[in-house]
């Protein structure tokens, strides 16, 4: 059975929602009755930007739908590294995540406590429960 909601563009919840929506602001914004009906939107709005396969709800001689696996790319987390750090130099400082995002890295802990220098590059990385400021090579 196919339902149509009120001539709602289901793009335009999808919009919504990675604007940061919650499911129930969308349901108040373009007046719909039920959650369930935005999450429908939500995912024919996904089928429809080719960001899931399409799926037919109505197929009447097939009672689970099987979904073909997409021509992509299988995405893999990073392995976890085999060794441990040679060296572990803990401060007595501690940084806390601010308002806009931010963690200040200044140069009282990272020059003259942990030991880098001017120009060092880095790769940032998660481990777990820790953030991991690796030094590389120069990018430049």
């Amino acid at each position: 059975m196919q339902v149509e909601y009120k001539n709602i563009d289901p793009k335009l919840v999808v919009n919504e929602i990675r604007n940061g929506r919650s499911l129930e602001s969308v349901q108040k914004l373009f007046g719909i009755k039920f959650k369930s009906e935005v999450q429908d939107l939500y995912l024919r709005g996904l089928m429809e930007l080719g960001e899931i396969p399409q799926v037919d709800f109505n197929k009447q001689n097939s009672p689970r739908f099987v979904p073909s696996a997409p021509d992509r790319p299988v995405i893999r987390r990073r392995e976890k590294p085999v060794s441990k750090p040679t060296m572990l130099i803990k401060t007595a400082n501690f940084r806390t995540i601010g308002q806009s995002g931010s963690i200040t890295l200044n140069k009282a802990l990272l020059i003259e406590q942990l030991g880098f220098e001017v120009g060092d590059s880095f790769e940032i990385y998660r481990e777990e429960d820790r953030v991991v400021l690796k030094k590389t090579a120069n990018p430049h």
